[in-house]
């Protein structure tokens, strides 16, 4: 076990904050080396809980007032612990930012209707010893207890061990705030992405746009040598028809309006060849 947490040492000098988790009644052991959210540590480990038993208890140990994770500093003075074999062993925890940070994604892990209760080191050492007669504590499902960087390793060592072999506990998870410089990391690749992503989204759409372009050139192309015309040769002769028979009717009935008879009627009827 002292092997392991010293491996967990290392691989946490390489901006990776890692996490045991203690199980009861679980003599399985798991390495995982995939990176894995503080939020899901809860969800997927958590144990039952009821009235005589708590599902978890995370430690979450601050950071170094260089800005390191500091569970990497005191595991090789954490001699009970070591002696206590962790159930599943996590080398990187990333989401653990600050204290807000893991307690709010303590909080998101829980189903409606568990509790969630935030103590400080020196509270839950007290309340963990009174167990059976502190009635917020016995309500509670999950307790995240936050570690200063100034505290005693041999009294975190004390404490973790007691709450890993309490009966009450059934899952004990030790962890700590990730460094500032795997922070700055982790934000840095993210802009990166963000902004890649970004191009992309605007590559796309600038493909988009050619594309439509290109097609409304296609069409362009196709309606080359076509031309749109106010008249047709049939509306034309149609016309020029209308004006004709116009014209011809007009001049019909204006002759037709000439013609007239005579004025005068005799009696007798002039002679053959002679007018009237």
């Amino acid at each position: 076990m002292v092997r392991l947490l010293l491996v967990a040492s290392l691989i946490s000098t390489a901006f990776a904050a890692p996490a045991l988790v203690w199980k009861n009644n679980n003599n399985n052991v798991v390495h995982d080396a995939e990176a894995v959210h503080v939020g899901c540590l809860l969800s997927t480990h958590a144990g039952k809980s009821d009235e005589s038993s708590l599902a978890s208890v995370l430690f979450s140990i601050d950071r170094a007032a260089n800005g390191q994770e500091s569970l990497s500093t005191i595991t090789p003075q954490l001699e009970s612990v070591a002696k206590r074999e962790a159930s599943v062993t996590h080398y990187h925890v990333w989401g653990g930012d600050s204290r807000k940070t893991v307690s709010r994604e303590a909080r998101n892990s829980v189903t409606e209707g568990e509790h969630v209760l935030e103590l400080d080191f020196d509270e839950f050492k007290g309340k963990l010893s009174n167990f059976k007669e502190d009635k917020v504590l016995r309500k509670s499902n999950t307790v995240v207890v936050h570690i200063s960087e100034n505290t005693p390793a041999k009294d975190i060592d004390a404490t973790v061990s007691a709450a890993i072999d309490h009966s009450a506990v059934n899952t004990v998870i030790l962890t700590g705030l990730r460094g500032v410089e795997e922070v700055k990391h982790e934000r840095t690749f993210r802009r990166m992405t963000q902004n890649q992503e970004k191009n992309v989204s605007r590559r796309r759409l600038d493909e988009e746009g050619e594309g439509e372009k290109d097609q409304n050139n296609n069409n362009n192309d196709e309606n080359k040598g076509m031309y749109y015309a106010l008249m047709t040769p049939n509306i034309f002769a149609g016309i020029l028809f209308t004006l004709f028979f116009a014209m011809i009717a007009s001049i019909g009935i204006n002759c037709m309006g000439i013609i007239s008879n005579s004025d005068v009627y005799v009696s007798k009827m002039p002679s053959v060849g002679r007018e009237a």
